[in-house]
């Protein structure tokens, strides 16, 4: 009698302990779309040449038709020669790579389900996250809830690739090796950061972020989430690593991914910011894009970014 009574007893705590989790779950998850649904104000930014991107040469590639934009190869710098780089960023160092096609945007939701649709792969879903998580999933927000596999395998099946570090850096920083694609210093409102002032919560539609654009034009390659690269990371790879056709180390415990997201802060959304994450994690915060190899012959479609956003958006 006695041993049933502790049991019972023990049951009571336990089912009490489960029923507060529960209550505060859904008191966080109030509070979170509470905090959401009072979004501040887009903070007012200057509006910038909408002629700046008009030499950009771009081609709709891939079964998903994405608009991608060629970046001529040669050598550029890769790595930060800032003070406030992180041991893994340095040294900065030259490195060759070849041409290559890298999409405008980040990935979408509405391809990534186009993908889920033609070859019966595992939906999306996130480990973590404390709002109703269909905010993540609008058709034109960008794919989160995908793993590496996941990533790379879209890429396949597009009958493009994941990004090398390399081509990544290289499309975010521009010839001039910029700290952040506009500029030299953080700018609040150029990319969906941290904090509810550039009006997001979470994740913005992708291409939203005009004046944050990076010098090739690419847009949210600082802010927004976080993308998968081809990559293994080393914090030593920049130090150690090869300096032509450069692919990250032959193996390793996790892939790096670049770019930060809307969960980082400014100084974290760093062109030359990596960040390590185990291949298979799924997160709220990291998605992807896609490159390919430049063909001999280039395409010789040459849109300008005007053209590109409105055949993105329709």
């Amino acid at each position: 009698m006695k041993e049933a009574g502790i049991l019972i007893g023990m049951g009571i705590v336990f089912l009490a302990l489960l029923l507060i989790s529960i209550f505060r779950l859904n008191a966080i998850r109030s509070e979170v779309k509470a905090a959401r649904e009072r979004q501040a104000p887009r903070v007012t930014i200057p509006a910038p040449d909408p002629s700046r991107f008009n030499r950009l040469r771009m081609a709709k590639l891939g079964k998903d038709g994405a608009p991608m934009v060629l970046i001529s190869g040669g050598i550029f710098w890769m790595g930060s020669k800032e003070e406030r780089g992180e041991f893994d960023e340095k040294p900065a160092r030259e490195v060759t790579i070849d041409s290559y096609f890298i999409d405008l945007y980040e990935v979408t939701n509405t391809q990534y389900q186009q993908f889920i649709e033609k070859t019966n792969r595992h939906r999306q879903e996130v480990m973590v996250f404390f709002d109703d998580v269909s905010v993540l999933f609008q058709p034109n927000l960008p794919a989160v809830g995908v793993s590496w596999f996941d990533a790379d395998a879209y890429c396949a099946w597009d009958g493009k690739r994941l990004p090398t570090e390399a081509e990544w850096e290289h499309a975010a920083r521009g010839e001039a090796g910029l700290s952040w694609p506009w500029g030299e210093s953080y700018a609040d409102g150029y990319a969906n950061a941290r904090g509810e002032e550039d009006g997001f919560a979470y994740t913005a539609p992708v291409g939203t972020f005009e004046a944050g654009r990076s010098p090739f034009g690419l847009y949210d390659m600082s802010g927004n989430v976080l993308e998968w690269v081809f990559d293994w990371y080393s914090e030593f790879y920049y130090k150690e690593g090869q300096v032509t056709l450069p692919k990250g180390p032959d193996s390793g415990m996790t892939k790096a991914v670049r770019g930060g997201s809307w969960d980082n802060s400014g100084t974290d959304l760093r062109t030359t910011k990596r960040y390590a994450v185990a291949p298979n994690r799924k997160e709220a915060t990291i998605g992807f894009r896609c490159a390919m190899n430049a063909p001999d012959d280039v395409p010789s479609t040459a849109a300008t970014s005007s053209e590109g956003i409105s055949s993105r958006r329709k």
